[in-house]
């Protein structure tokens, strides 16, 4: 009686577990159609009704039309120009324009400029300020310089006090390009050298020699200049120029009437050592 109870208890419970494994096997009926379209227009919702405030609100309100605009520019990119080149006009929609593309658009087509900021200010104020490029040196026979970061561009009044970068054969100088290696040397030299502090009177440039450069001075002094990480950026390459002007500068003091220095060698007591 009791092993019949024993085989009884077991095969109700070996069904059971056969159903629960037939269940979790079936497929899951789909949601209902109701379901499935409420959750299609919740998140149609969340798209469409930020897109509807903002058109309606800010595009399409009269209250929001461009009546006072100010431009602060730089050397050679005056108010009227900057005007015309991001298309901006008072009354216009102060909202119906795309600013981001306008501004990427005028960085695109004008190498001079470093930067673009357009901010605008409710409910009728447009703020645009350019920050243009500062020449560091002439290159090529066009027209063109080149300032600190080794962008090229055009600029024709005001840089004949300017040295000359030369070497330049089979470099690329358009305007909008970019120079590389001892290029970014040369610039970042420079840049350096133009402060107070130095006043070199640097007339040209070289960076044809490969591996160093080539400076001339007005005077036609010459002086074979290389330090750490040139051709590089960064703190540690600029306090390794730093370091290596210094010394040059404390080697030209005490030998004024030496033609060519060279400041190629490592930095020890035969750094200046001269040909």
């Amino acid at each position: 009686m009791l092993e019949r109870f024993r085989l009884s208890f077991r095969g109700r419970r070996a069904r059971r577990e056969g159903d629960a494994w037939l269940q979790a096997r079936a497929p899951r009926q789909p949601a209902p159609a109701w379901r499935v379209a409420a959750w299609l227009a919740l998140l149609a919702a969340l798209v469409l009704l930020p897109w509807l405030f903002y058109h309606f609100h800010f595009r399409r309100n009269p209250q929001y039309v461009l009546r006072d605009l100010t431009i602060v520019s730089g050397t050679t990119m005056n108010e009227m120009l900057v005007r015309e080149m991001l298309g901006l006009r008072e009354g216009m929609p102060l909202f119906d324009t795309d600013i981001e593309q306008r501004r990427l658009d005028l960085l695109s087509d004008a190498p001079n400029v470093r930067s673009i900021l357009i901010t605008r200010r409710l409910p009728s104020r447009m703020d645009v300020r350019i920050v243009e490029r500062e020449p560091v040196a002439r290159v090529g026979r066009s027209g063109h310089v080149v300032d600190a970061d080794g962008v090229i561009f055009p600029r024709y009044v005001g840089v004949g006090h300017l040295p000359v970068l030369a070497g330049l054969e089979g470099i690329n100088v358009q305007p909008g390009s970019r120079l590389t290696d001892l290029g970014v040397a040369a610039v970042r030299f420079l840049n350096l050298i133009g402060r107070p502090e130095y006043g070199l009177p640097v007339g040209v440039v070289d960076i044809s020699r490969g591996d160093y450069l080539l400076v001339i001075l007005s005077d036609q002094r010459q002086i074979k200049l290389s330090w750490k990480g040139m051709g590089r950026t960064g703190g540690d390459a600029e306090e390794a120029l730093r370091r290596r002007l210094t010394r040059l500068l404390q080697a030209m003091s005490r030998l004024p009437n030496q033609r060519v220095y060279d400041a190629t060698l490592p930095e020890d007591d035969r750094m200046f050592a001269m040909p």
